[in-house]
């Protein structure tokens, strides 16, 4: 019988961000009958390497864990994943794929699993770039302080499209103002664009400032994270007078099979809706069933994992994951969405195989100085 452990993080923009990733990892486990069980412990926000670290060493040593799931980036786990290589177990990172990396030379015992957020920023920069030729950049002091964003907004502008402005909110709702942003659009009406990058109340909290202004003209591209069909019943009714448009990794109205699967056996597991994170849970538990059913060739041993993942095709709720066998990253589909004025969902397309957009950021090499937020995005 395969043990799990799992080092989740809070967030206080997603308050069931960790019960609904472990209630969709627990759901597919428990579905799949697989036997597994969970063993988990909280690391806080995730950015105290030595509670993270002291949490892994427990949960391995003590708890006989098979494999460890953690939520945190890879820069805060360079001792944990050293400690897993030493014991020659697998550490599966989990996270939201907002940040880069200065290097993706992979750790020979870890895994990456992420909802991929600069590649979905980088397809809707491409596909604003296609319908409008001027936009500002719309994003929140906290959600703008990860790679996403220039992810999102450089590929803007490499395909063609022109930044005229730049809004950054405050990251306290209480203290959210559009006035300067709704100034500037009143002002420059060749400006109708807007490439906007929020979660949770600062997004609802974006759309309404924008439904009260008056300027009912706009274009939307979204990030990943403000096309959430939640929003409404968490923060209140939308009746927007634009649509929003943008690449995201998952949306509930997917036709597939497995995708019905998942929404059932959540809701029968945890008596809640599913949920990005909660798929994002599934996922993990699909990885970890493939991983159970070939305990026999692998005996559990990390490298020898991650050379069978190599050749492994998963089906998701979302379609077809693989691993990215030069960075021991899992990849999968993007789909093109649209929402309604009341935050209803149209699927325009999907980018089936997102590897292309993978290798072109890889190959971007942070040379420059940056900057940016420690916490895993969300966990804040």
């Amino acid at each position: 019988m395969m043990k799990i452990g799992t080092l989740l993080p809070k967030s206080t923009f997603n308050l069931l961000l960790q019960h609904d990733f472990q209630a969709g990892m627990a759901a597919c486990l428990q579905h799949r009958q697989t036997g597994a069980t969970l063993v988990s412990s909280n690391i806080q926000y995730g950015t105290n390497a030595g509670l993270v670290h002291q949490e892994a060493e427990r949960l391995l040593l003590e708890e006989k864990a098979d494999i460890l799931v953690v939520y945190a980036d890879q820069a805060t786990l360079k001792q944990t994943a050293d400690l897993a290589r030493a014991l020659n177990k697998l550490l599966i990172a989990v996270h939201g794929g907002a940040k880069y990396l200065h290097n993706w030379e992979p750790h020979p015992a870890m895994l990456s699993h992420t909802l991929n957020s600069t590649i979905h920023c980088r397809l809707t920069g491409m596909y604003a770039a296609a319908k409008a030729s001027h936009a500002a950049m719309c994003t929140s002091f906290y959600d703008g302080g990860y790679s996403h964003c220039h992810a999102f907004s450089e590929a803007y502008m490499n395909n063609g499209g022109s930044l005229t402005y730049n809004y950054i909110s405050q990251y306290k709702a209480a203290e959210f103002n559009t006035a300067p942003l709704e100034a500037f659009l009143n002002a420059h009406p060749e400006t109708r664009a807007l490439l906007s990058l929020f979660n949770g109340d600062l997004a609802h909290c974006f759309l309404q400032h924008l439904q009260r202004s008056g300027i009912n003209d706009l274009q939307l591209f979204t990030g990943p994270m403000l096309p959430d069909e939640s929003l409404p019943a968490v923060h209140g009714p939308l009746e927007l007078p634009f649509r929003l448009q943008g690449y995201t990794p998952w949306v509930s109205i997917l036709d597939l099979p497995a995708n019905e699967l998942f929404k059932a056996q959540f809701r029968q597991h945890s008596g809640r809706e599913a949920s990005m994170a909660a798929l994002h849970g599934w996922d993990t538990g699909v990885i970890l069933e493939q991983i159970l059913r070939t305990a026999g060739q692998h005996r559990f041993r990390a490298e020898t994992i991650l050379e069978m993942l190599k050749e492994v095709q998963l089906e998701s709720p979302r379609g077809i994951l693989h691993m990215d066998a030069a960075t021991h990253h899992i990849l999968g589909p993007s789909w093109l969405v649209q929402m309604d004025e009341t935050f209803k969902p149209a699927i325009l397309g999907e980018v089936n195989n997102t590897a292309h957009i993978w290798q072109d950021i890889i190959r971007r090499k942070p040379e420059e100085q940056a900057s940016g937020w420690i916490n895993t995005y969300l966990c804040a």
